[in-house]
């Protein structure tokens, strides 16, 4: 009897460890957020179509901190729950958009004539589902990953960083201080962030990593040195993006909704005269405010004179090489001249690739097997599709109106603060910055006009904080998207990390650069 006993506990805990390890537990927590939400009672102006989006998305973001599972497979099982419970926006036959729920329903017409509604519930959630691999960002970002496997083939982006080591190369920092002050040089010149830090600097940055001997640690662990050169490239690429008004391609955006919501002109020398202060501070601050975070460990004494002889045994610049910088210079050129050649950037990235395998700098099995690659286009285009469908379904609608009800006792600076701050952090529901833009700007600023804000103070925030908030996630923006994918800060880090730099970044704006706008006179 009591070796029965014993042994029923024995395959009791055995039981509790296998559960423990499952992976399919650590997604408990997910699974429970988003069916409580699901089935919470709509608020006025959302849908239950809208609750079960909203519901799986946090049970997304959710997964994305708890569960053992990759992002691609999370974000697969979200897309595959919202496409069988018709929890999208689809199109009928006469291209009306409604609740894929409703498809097949009768409604009627402003004749008194009955119709229906025509169109596959669970064919059209799927359309909507894949619709994100349409998506530009999407092909800019796989593009750019194929981009940087040919700058590490012909070995051009070793030689680009081991010169970069040597020159700048005296310390972590300083290697950090070049990657932003490439960054912020080509930020007025190239209005896509993505195409900037993913098809020019991010090739040089991981080659940067590699020729210090670093790797992603197996099994998905950290590298701080990776991390830490991997994290402060996004960072710079957000913040040169905030500084400019050709930084990054939401931008104009910002501008033209204050021109027409408060009726100022916010062109290039007012947006960077407003940004220059707590922007350049805060680039100023990311190296080494990262650096006593991470604590990357590099034995630059022992390294120098290593790096001297590798680069020394490249020997001179090589026929690929030369193909390559000539593709490369083409793009710079196409990015650059972007409103003069009507070319869009993700068809320069697409132009590229094929140019480069014609060159024979790439084959198409260096295409097909850059995994990371086709994984980053998979989560992106997922993230995308949510997004989107969030601004469809009214969720982001929603969250501004009721924000201005919410702030309609407080003072005029009170509420372009509270407005710019729940702006800023509302980027946890976009996969990027541009979506963010469109879905928030307009009411955000038309919230700031009913409540009486400062017209130019209230730009100056949305305009900075539109690519800022893009560091809170790992698939905010495409860039960001491409250094997070590279594992060498694991996705739950990136989320801590991310908050502690936006709480830098939201206390140095509200102290510096509010003392800089009275300056100004903006307030």
């Amino acid at each position: 009897m009591v070796q029965h006993a014993i042994n029923g506990v024995g395959s009791w805990k055995a039981w509790m460890q296998t559960a423990k390890e499952s992976r399919f537990v650590s997604a408990l927590p997910a699974i429970l957020l988003a069916f409580t939400i699901a089935h919470l009672p709509e608020p006025d102006g959302l849908t239950p179509t809208s609750m079960r989006l909203l519901g799986v998305f946090a049970g997304v973001i959710m997964g994305l901190l708890t569960c053992d599972y990759n992002m691609s497979v999370v974000l697969a099982v979200a897309l595959l729950t919202l496409t069988l419970t018709q929890s999208f926006m689809c199109t009928t036959a006469d291209g009306r958009h409604i609740e894929c729920d409703r498809c097949n329903s009768m409604y009627e017409g402003e004749s008194g004539h009955w119709h229906e509604y025509k169109c596959d519930p669970i064919g059209g959630s799927f359309d909507v589902a894949v619709s994100g691999f349409a998506n530009k960002v999407s092909w800019l970002v796989f593009t750019a990953f194929h981009i940087g496997k040919a700058v590490e083939k012909t070995g051009f982006g070793r030689r680009v960083s081991l010169a970069l080591v040597q020159g700048m190369g005296r310390s972590t920092i300083g290697i950090g201080y070049a990657i932003c002050l490439a960054e912020l040089v080509l930020a007025p010149f190239i209005p896509s962030n993505t195409a900037r830090g993913g098809g020019i600097i991010y090739p040089i940055v991981e080659s940067v990593i590699a020729a210090l001997g670093v790797e992603p640690r197996a099994g998905g662990s950290e590298d701080p040195v990776g991390g830490f050169f991997s994290f402060v490239a996004a960072a710079a690429n957000l913040l040169s993006s905030s500084l400019f008004v050709t930084g990054m391609a939401g931008n104009p955006i910002v501008a033209s909704k204050a021109a027409s919501i408060f009726g100022i002109e916010f062109g290039f020398s007012e947006w960077f005269l407003g940004a220059c202060v707590p922007g350049l501070l805060l680039i100023l601050m990311v190296p080494p405010a990262m650096y006593v975070v991470m604590r990357p460990k590099v034995d630059f004494g022992l390294l120098s004179l290593d790096i001297h002889q590798q680069y020394s045994a490249l020997g001179p610049v090589s026929m690929d090489e030369m193909k390559l910088c000539a593709t490369l210079l083409g793009c710079l050129v196409l990015w650059i001249g972007t409103p003069y050649f009507g070319v869009d950037s993700a068809v320069v990235a697409y132009m590229a690739i094929i140019v480069l395998v014609l060159i024979n700098i790439l084959t198409w099995d260096d295409i097909v097997k850059n995994h990371k690659a086709w994984d980053t286009f998979f989560w992106l285009a997922s993230f995308i599709v949510l997004a989107e469908q969030l601004t469809a379904l009214g969720v982001t609608e929603y969250i501004g109106n009721s924000l201005s009800r919410s702030l309609q006792h407080a003072s005029p600076m009170t509420s372009a603060i509270a407005l710019s701050l729940v702006y800023f952090l509302s980027m946890y529901l976009f996969s990027s910055i541009s979506s963010h833009v469109v879905a928030f700007a307009g009411p955000f600023f038309a919230a700031g006009h009913v409540l009486g804000c400062p017209p130019r103070l209230l730009t100056i925030l949305i305009a900075l904080f539109s690519s800022m908030s893009g560091i809170l996630t790992p698939f905010s923006t495409g860039s960001v998207a491409i250094y997070a994918a590279q594992g060498y800060v694991s996705q739950p880090r990136w989320f801590m990390y991310g908050l502690a730099m936006s709480a830098m970044m939201l206390c140095t704006t509200f102290s510096v650069g509010l003392a800089w706008w009275k300056i100004l006179g903006w307030y």
